[in-house]
């Protein structure tokens, strides 16, 4: 480190305060994950031993993360630049703190609607800002600008892990006691935030009131921009199917768990529903599980990448859904396996396993999409590819909230089968996507076309 300061004179004064920033994400992307891996499973225990609650309301619950995540950000990133932006990482530790604290105090449905609110509002505040720092402390370095960008998402994957890891692991131990403990790691964040970086004086400040008002008027300018770009004809030729496809898995990400952790018995012919209800150590085998899925699936994104330069991205994404429809039926193979012990049940695991590795596939070939799809709008690059968060967020959000009434109707099978429906009608608009690169004589085409 001391021969990066030496050799980098125009750097060096600021590298304490990008450590700082680095290490703070770290810590705040473990003390979210583990805010997310444990609201499910105490909203199974309230569920079980506190009042009834649905998948539906269960969801509902989850899904309100990401309002203030979609909302927020555009004029929190807004305001952040103009009244600073160590002060919005701050309130993002200080959020966050907040809503956990506010979960091991209460069971009341509504109090833990906000905490989720709370939570989300915490990521739209915190990861905007840090992102916006990190860009203007690098600006003298390109070099030094891609070094730190690569370890910031090696900072919010690591700690996204980390965080998962161990909260299955903590609600095992203290159940609502954890949240408090959670609260310790937000803390650490925010020492670390305002203990570690040093923010230069920005040129223009004018106070909260002109802040709030450039905010205001940006967010504006940012929705009138963003609603061009997306009707594009490049982008609206793939929102579709990567809308749909971010829905599904939403739907995984957000409902699955609570199946698991269900009072079994109301489904006796699944054998996944409830499967982990009278578990001692529920938390940590999911987050073990969890864990290992992930690796499956990092794994399959990096073989995809390899082979991305030689096979068409709408090929790779049709491959990756002939996956989904193979996982599916895989999974609803093992849901209705007699128990544990049936010889079967390894042998479609490892078929199951076979699946997720194809269908990660889908994940850098959309992105990749989407980074072609810059050429023919070069002026707007990086609001092209914001879309990916966006879809993102918003596909979480209805995933959600639709997964909720299957899984109350049918549980494991329900969820199947809404995976397998919206699965359909992503594959068929793919199918279309890919026909229409055919009929242009391949991408290239298709992007200059709309130039």
């Amino acid at each position: 480190m001391s021969v990066l300061v030496k050799s980098s004179p125009n750097v060096s004064p600021h590298l304490r305060s990008i450590i700082a920033s680095l290490a703070g994400t770290f810590v705040l992307r473990v003390a979210s994950a583990v805010m997310g891996s444990m609201i499910q499973l105490y909203l199974g225990h309230i569920s079980r031993h506190v009042y009834p609650l649905s998948a539906t309301m269960r969801g509902i619950a989850l899904a309100v993360f990401f309002i203030p995540e979609l909302i927020g950000s555009p004029v929190l990133g807004a305001w952040s630049d103009r009244y600073g932006r160590k002060l919005f990482m701050l309130l993002g530790s200080i959020t966050g703190g907040i809503a956990v604290q506010i979960s091991a105090l209460t069971t009341n449905f509504g109090a833990l609607v906000i905490t989720r609110l709370l939570t989300g509002l915490s990521t739209a505040s915190a990861f905007p800002a840090t992102l916006g720092y990190l860009s203007a402390e690098t600006a003298s370095s390109e070099s030094l600008r891609g070094r730190v960008m690569g370890l910031f998402q090696l900072a919010t994957i690591g700690g996204t892990v980390v965080g998962i890891l161990i909260g299955g692991r903590l609600w095992d131990l203290y159940h609502a006691q954890a949240f408090t403990l959670n609260n310790v790691i937000y803390f650490v964040s925010l020492a670390i935030f305002f203990f570690g970086i040093r923010e230069r004086a920005r040129q223009g400040a004018k106070g909260t009131t002109n802040a709030i008002a450039h905010g205001a008027q940006a967010f504006r300018q940012t929705l009138d921009h963003y609603r061009d770009v997306f009707l594009s004809p490049v982008i609206l030729r793939f929102a579709p199917a990567w809308l749909t496809i971010n829905v599904i898995l939403g739907i995984w990400l957000n409902q699955v768990i609570g199946q698991l952790v269900a009072p079994p018995g109301r489904f006796p012919k699944q054998l996944l529903f409830g499967i982990l209800g009278d578990a001692a150590h529920a938390g940590t085998l999911i987050s073990i599980s969890a864990a290992g899925l992930a690796c499956v699936f990092v794994v399959g994104v990096i073989g995809w990448s390899v082979v991305l330069g030689r096979i068409r991205r709408t090929t790779v994404m049709l491959i990756g859904m002939g996956g989904l429809f193979g996982l599916c039926a895989t999974l609803f193979a093992i849901n209705h396996h007699a128990g544990l012990s049936d010889p079967m049940l390894a042998l479609d695991t490892v078929l199951a396993l076979v699946a997720l590795f194809v269908v990660s596939g889908l994940m850098p070939a959309s992105l990749t999409y989407l980074a072609d799809v810059t050429e023919a709008r070069a002026h707007d690059r990086g609001a092209i590819m914001g879309m990916y968060t966006i879809f993102f967020g918003a596909g979480q959000f209805i995933g959600t909230l639709m997964g909720g009434p299957f899984a109350d109707w049918a549980a494991i099978d329900g969820i199947l089968l809404l995976t397998a429906i919206l699965g359909v009608f992503a594959t068929l608009m793919l199918i279309r996507l890919h026909h229409t690169e055919n009929g242009a004589a391949g991408s290239d085409t298709i992007l200059a076309k709309d130039k």
